[in-house]
């Protein structure tokens, strides 16, 4: 089976629904510590949604590509540990970016420290929010080897920029194709 990419992903409206309803549970519950978008509580509440839906277009490419995975299930009230885990153990963590002008993805060192992940992925959304496309990828060794980190003004972050990360097709062709289900 060979992998399906799709240059745009249309995330289908129950989906978002989804995220919206995650979002507005979880705004009250998001920490002020790690929070470096101004406006508050609103504005809390859509960077979660936005970070959801990026969230949403990596499961329709795991999907469509019949990848088994567990979706991160957590309370709204708890920080997640992941976003996708694969059968492996290996725990994925979506980045979603909602501009064109942004051409990095960030990891919080703090919280790599504390909750590192396997596999990174990187997610551009459309100005319309309801659909987008997968920028890359990178691992937590690509992460560490490379080792860049950069402050914005708010905490410490890890840096990749776009030209450190992956291709997906290299991410499925190492570990995904591993776990597609096949009945």
């Amino acid at each position: 089976m060979s992998m399906i990419l799709r240059a745009n992903y249309n995330i289908p409206q129950s989906l978002i629904q989804e995220a919206l309803d995650y979002a507005v549970k979880s705004r009250a519950f998001t920490s002020n510590r790690h929070d470096f978008h101004n406006g508050g509580l609103n504005n809390k509440q859509q960077k979660m949604f936005e970070g959801k839906l990026g969230e949403k277009i990596v499961k329709l490419f795991l999907q469509e590509n019949s990848i088994i995975f567990e979706e991160d299930n957590s309370d709204f009230k708890e920080a997640d540990l992941f976003d996708f885990k694969l059968p492996n153990g290996y725990l994925i963590d979506v980045k979603t970016r909602t501009k064109d002008f942004h051409i990095r993805t960030l990891e919080l060192v703090e919280q790599f420290q504390q909750k590192p992940k396997d596999i990174y992925i990187s997610v551009r959304l459309n100005n319309d929010l309801s659909s987008g496309h997968i920028v890359g990828w990178f691992s937590k060794k690509d992460l560490l080897r490379i080792n860049r980190i950069e402050n914005h003004g708010y905490l410490d972050n890890y840096t990749m920029y776009d030209k450190d990360l992956r291709n997906i097709k290299q991410l499925y062709d190492l570990c995904l194709k591993d776990f597609v289900f096949s009945p």
